[in-house]
């Protein structure tokens, strides 16, 4: 079975990047640019999610309490945010739902593959300690 991955951004030209940069590996890949649009996934599509990449910051609301969300759906996710703010206080507060990246935009694209290819290869785990670049 494909392993399922979120991607969240408010930002298209985000999403169709990590879309391109994912659509070689065996992924089934959802897209959303708004919370709402995650909360729907949810209610409609049974699965968990193995891997999410959110942004922080978006218009209807906090990619954070999202991601929380997220979690409680799907407990074993590997959760990557993404923000173009790298505030203390957003750090931690992703560390404290358990996020395994914090990632600053513009990211580098290169190393963000790299964190997914530890996914991939199942060296991240839910409960590892944060990564942040």
């Amino acid at each position: 079975m494909a392993k399922r991955v979120l991607i969240l951004d408010d930002n298209a030209d985000n999403r169709k990047l990590l879309v391109f940069a994912l659509h070689a590996r065996p992924y089934e890949i959802c897209e959303a640019a708004l919370g709402e649009d995650v909360d729907a996934l949810l209610k409609s599509q049974p699965p968990p999610f193995d891997l999410a990449l959110l942004d922080v910051e978006l218009p209807d609301g906090d990619g954070l309490e999202l991601a929380a969300r997220l979690r409680e759906h799907s407990p074993e996710v590997v959760l990557i945010m993404l923000s173009a703010n790298d505030n203390t206080d957003l750090v931690q507060q992703a560390r404290a739902l358990g996020a395994n990246a914090y990632v600053v935009k513009p990211f580098n694209l290169p190393k963000l593959l790299e964190f997914v290819n530890a996914f991939e290869n199942q060296i991240v785990k839910a409960e590892s300690a944060l990564q942040r670049f």
